[in-house]
């Protein structure tokens, strides 16, 4: 053979073994551009609608019974309400005799009630603290025993011979009707003031005290009191004045806030009878001061 031919097929098997093979893409129909492939679609479908999928599909079984219960809860509740109000609006129209449970869900034509509720009627009922039961049936408990002009003075005189204050004109709308017109026939044996309570306009109903008797104040001195004005004052400088002008103010007015110590911190403890290291150098290492 030539050799020139020999050399020059050696050196082809030299460079093809060097050079990495290249693999062979697939083969596409002439004049198709597309990258879609039937059997890859088939395995992502066929592994997308496995059972770990399917499981994830379903709804969540304790959330469900959560919110059940919740929706539950709201509508027992909603249902107490109703019946307080309801024996309240009976006690203020004197229709003040009890009823049972069945018959206060008849008047309020509540029919489609649950076992599961009227069990948690019959339960809490009892002991709730606006009802009165007696005989297994309800009634309205009013803040006070009052049904007139004479049961609201002694209430009023009561609470003031115990230093108990007055009595909130919203408390006595829930025991009488015409609460107005029965402060306007005791007017002259109590004193209404008005106040605020929870951030709402009020009532105070106090016993008028004829026997305590103050003196009448001279006008110079009601016009001196009104003049005088002291609400761009704090206490603190309230203090500073009455202590200026030789006067003792009231101590302990303003709750004390008791300031924590900043924690010690512990003494490291010294180490005794420790392992001398180096003991080969013995003899050898000196100390400079």
């Amino acid at each position: 053979m030539d050799p020139e031919l020999l050399r020059q097929r050696t050196a082809f098997q030299k460079h093809a073994a060097t050079t990495m093979a290249v693999q062979n893409k697939p083969t596409t129909a002439p004049n198709s551009h597309t990258t879609y492939s039937s059997e890859a679609a088939k395995a992502k479908k066929k592994k997308s609608s496995g059972p770990a999928q399917n499981l994830s599909k379903l709804p969540d079984f304790n959330n469900s019974v959560s919110n059940a219960n919740a929706l539950s809860n709201a509508t027992n509740f909603s249902t107490m309400a109703k019946i307080v109000d309801y024996m309240k609006k009976r006690h203020l129209n004197n229709q003040q005799w009890p009823l049972t449970l069945q018959e206060i869900l008849d008047e309020l034509q509540i029919f489609d009630l649950s076992k599961r509720s009227l069990a948690f009627l019959q339960e809490a009922l009892p002991n709730n603290p606006r009802l009165i039961m007696e005989s297994e049936k309800f009634a309205f408990r009013p803040p006070y025993k009052i049904k007139g002009k004479t049961s609201l003075v002694a209430v009023a005189r009561k609470h003031y011979q115990d230093g108990k204050g007055g009595i909130l004109v919203s408390d006595l709308a829930e025991c009488v009707a015409n609460y107005d017109a029965l402060l306007q026939q005791v007017s002259s044996e109590v004193i209404v003031v008005p106040t605020q309570v929870n951030k709402k306009k009020d009532r105070v109903v106090f016993y008028n005290d004829k026997e305590f008797t103050f003196p009448e104040l001279e006008d110079d001195f009601k016009a001196l009191w009104r003049h005088v004005s002291v609400d761009h004052l704090d206490e603190k400088k309230i203090e500073e004045y009455l202590q200026k002008k030789g006067l003792d103010a009231m101590k302990d007015l303003t709750p004390k806030v008791r300031m924590q110590a900043p924690l010690k911190r512990k003494a490291a403890k010294r180490r005794f009878n420790q392992k001398v290291q180096n003991e080969h150098m013995d003899g050898v290492l000196e100390d400079y001061e």
